[in-house]
């Protein structure tokens, strides 16, 4: 049996938040800081937290210090624990069945790949009761950059699992070009969906392995995977 390593993306792929996420983003300057940064300034889709608080720090003028990027995503999540449950957000669609059958399945592997903060996807994923489906992940605490998280995923699934994942047996899934980009520098199979902010031309544009309208069809995701 060939074991297969599914690195999924949040915002946009498993969930929208009703934009609590970009809420609490563009507001946690203002209660860290007592000034506003303007998060419409900012490409912030498939970016890492850590990255889009650096292009609103700065917007202030100030450093990315340790210090202020403390204080400002420390801002940021408690914004988002306060907002998540004033948004109306949701588990997109077939995510939530694509995902427990993977968990059933002795041949698949849920983990994260997200530029979520590792607590901001707990906080996110706990809230739609989808937390449970993932033991580890790579996060913007790891690195401010998309493109190096793809490795850490990988080292992280070696640690956890025991299991030395080769690339053609990981898939990278998420609605931006840069999930395609992070997957194809460690040479995994990418699988777009346009449930996110990006168009169909947008994400076919990149190239990815393969492209999904949405996940609606679970039945298709497995077969891509193959046996």
């Amino acid at each position: 049996m060939q074991k297969k390593l599914l690195l999924w993306d949040i915002d946009g792929t498993i969930i929208t938040t009703g934009q609590a996420g970009e809420v609490a983003m563009d507001n946690a300057s203002l209660r860290a800081f007592g000034r506003k940064a303007d998060l419409a300034k900012v490409d912030f889709r498939g970016r890492t937290d850590v990255l889009i608080a650096r292009e609103l720090l700065a917007q202030l003028a100030l450093p990315p210090t340790p210090e202020n990027l403390h204080e400002f995503l420390e801002a940021y999540l408690a914004i988002l624990q306060e907002q998540l449950p004033l948004n109306k957000g949701a588990v997109l669609p077939g995510v939530a069945q694509i995902l427990a059958q993977a968990a059933d399945r002795d041949d698949c592997v849920n983990a994260l790949l997200t530029g979520n903060l590792a607590r901001g996807a707990k906080l996110k994923l706990s809230h739609y009761a989808a937390w449970h489906y993932f033991e580890f992940g790579a996060f913007a605490d790891d690195s401010h950059l998309r493109n190096e998280l793809g490795p850490v995923a990988l080292q992280r699934a070696l640690t956890v699992t025991g299991y030395d994942f080769k690339p053609e047996h990981v898939f990278v899934i998420g609605d931006t070009p840069h999930d395609i980009a992070c997957g194809k520098i460690i040479g995994a199979n990418t699988i777009a969906v346009a449930t996110g902010g990006y168009s169909k031309e947008e994400l076919l544009a990149c190239q990815p392995t393969a492209y999904f309208d949405d996940f609606s069809h679970p039945e298709q995701f497995f077969a891509l995977l193959g046996d």
